[in-house]
């Protein structure tokens, strides 16, 4: 027993170099005081610069740890699995029909057979665009990249948008134009809908509703602008389920009128997330963001950014926090609050309703905000989350403004959306219009509503027991919604259909296919087209 706690023993102390020797601490502090900039060290040892803690990081990261020990290589082994999936795939290979082959009439400038090609384009996610480089084999997308000539990314992307092109090949996407359950097509839409057409521009639309997501195509909006002046009494509805309704209201409260705000993370020396996860996907303007404020995030910087995060719930910004604090939802006001009025002799009542570890993390906080005005003034940044109530916003607004960020690291510019008015209140103002008959045509332009609304406001219902003549779907999936229309349109994918968006910063980009549709799929420009009495007329036209 006695030999087992004397290995034991040594066992820890070959571990733990502090225990073969005393640390000369006073020599130690002396080296610190010496340095001029900031350095990390993982340990006291490593100050010191002890050979027994190099022998330890030797032991823990050992050189070749990720090579293979035996003698066949990695390479070896792909090469060997790829020729036996290879040899699997030949057995099911069949003699092709015979067709006749034609070359090129034109030879395509800078194409080299087997080489990919990269085609620019964007991706959109509740409006906002992503730019993107698509890499094509064959003439089919392949992988999508950022790209890195454009400002709003930079070569960044999302899982989103990486995982989009997965869409494009989906087996179960909807393949034909669906009508009461039977395959139909384009042409007989188009007959179908000319006597209805011409009825309601004789009453100047007062029975049509446009159902869309939230959108920031200037082709799609102007088009939306002559829809309603052809047809001044049929009204266009948005819902996207999470939207931006608290932030453009949040700055009507504080600004007077809706504004799309931007932050520069590259010049923030203090950044405060008021329950706002600007570095996960989905945040609009989440590829520069991130890629700023890890720029900013170098630990051998002379000035590394800092970053307080306040949040309900865990995220990936949380996460990268140096501080952090859990707090309820419906708390983040009274916070924000505390913030604005640290320097004021006015009082909220945050301080009374959190215990002392809040408090001691808000008075943190406030101290490093505007102890840093003296140094810098406008190098800070407070973001609130979308989800935030729009008197969060309102509040963020005013702390920037009054810790001189406006103009340095926040700016304002025209909203990017093509509307800004509230999705909550259109949306129940259709399900109105629904259950009081006023609906002759409802055409619904992408999205789920039926699944994704809210159930408390009626949509699913209004639209199962409503006595709506005509309901069209545009989708990519035969989803709730369409089972509950009449019509069912499949919809082109972005990677198949020219178009127009807008990023965050308001830039405009091209969408472009790679790839001719692969079902005659539409797009949302084409059924508008169609309601205008252009039929005829491609995405690509427009």
């Amino acid at each position: 027993m006695s030999d087992e706690k004397q290995n034991g023993k040594a066992h820890k102390e070959a571990v733990c170099p502090s225990k073969q020797d005393k640390l000369d601490l006073v020599q130690l502090r002396a080296d610190i005081e010496k340095k001029n900039s900031p350095e990390f060290w993982r340990s006291l040892e490593e100050l010191a610069g002890k050979p027994e803690f190099q022998e330890m990081m030797h032991r823990e990261f050992p050189k070749g740890a990720s090579e293979w020990i035996d003698a066949v290589s990695r390479r070896g082994f792909l090469k060997l699995m790829g020729s036996s999936l290879a040899l699997a795939g030949m057995t099911a290979c069949t003699r092709q029909p015979f067709e006749p082959i034609v070359p090129y009439v034109k030879q395509p400038e800078d194409v080299i057979p087997g080489r990919p090609l990269f085609y620019a384009t964007a991706f959109t996610l509740g409006g906002y665009a992503t730019p993107l480089l698509v890499e094509s084999h064959m003439y089919r997308p392949t992988k999508i990249e950022g790209n890195d000539k454009h400002a709003a990314s930079q070569g960044g992307t999302d899982v989103f948008a990486q995982a989009s092109i997965l869409d494009m090949y989906d087996p179960d996407r909807s393949q034909n134009i669906i009508h009461l359950g039977s395959i139909s097509s384009w042409a007989t839409l188009v007959a179908e809908l000319k006597g209805a057409l011409n009825s309601q521009n004789a009453v100047k639309g007062s029975g049509i509703r446009i159902l869309s997501k939230s959108f920031s195509s200037p082709t799609l909006a102007d088009q939306m602008q002559q829809f309603q002046k052809a047809l001044p009494e049929a009204k266009w509805h948005f819902w996207e389920p999470v939207n931006r309704d608290n932030v453009y209201e949040g700055a009507r409260m504080a600004l007077g009128q809706p504004v799309e705000t931007i932050y520069d993370f590259s010049k923030a020396d203090i950044v405060v997330s008021l329950d706002a996860d600007f570095l996960s996907a989905g945040f609009p303007g989440m590829t520069r963001y991130a890629r700023d404020f890890a720029k900013r995030r170098d630990p051998d910087s002379e000035k590394m950014a800092r970053l307080y995060t306040i949040e309900s719930t865990p995220s990936a910004t949380g996460a990268k926090a140096d501080h952090r604090l859990a707090l309820r939802a419906g708390q983040i006001e009274a916070f924000a609050r505390f913030l604005l009025t640290f320097q004021s002799t006015v009082r909220t009542d945050f301080e009374n309703t959190v215990g002392d570890k809040e408090r001691k993390f808000a008075d943190s906080a406030a101290m490093d905000l505007f102890n840093h005005l003296g140094e810098a003034r406008g190098a800070s940044l407070v973001v609130p989350g979308d989800h935030q109530p729009p008197v969060v916003h309102a509040l963020a607004h005013a702390i920037n403004e009054k810790l001189g960020n406006v103009g340095k690291t926040v700016f304002y510019t025209e909203p990017v959306l093509a509307s800004t008015a509230s999705q909550n209140d259109s949306l129940k103002n259709l399900v109105g219009d629904m259950r009081a008959g006023k609906v002759d045509m409802l055409v619904i332009l992408g999205g789920n509503p039926v699944y994704d609304a809210p159930a408390d406001f009626g949509f699913k219902d209004a639209l199962k027991n409503s006595n709506i003549p005509i309901r069209i779907h545009l989708g990519q999936y035969n989803d709730e919604t369409a089972e509950l229309c009449q019509w069912h349109v499949n919809e082109a994918h972005y990677l198949e259909a020219w178009g127009d968006t807008r990023a965050y910063d308001g830039t405009v980009s091209i969408v472009q296919p790679l790839i001719a549709p692969l079902y005659d799929g539409r797009t949302a420009n084409e059924v508008v087209a169609l309601l205008l009495g252009q039929s005829g007329v491609t995405s690509h036209e427009l």
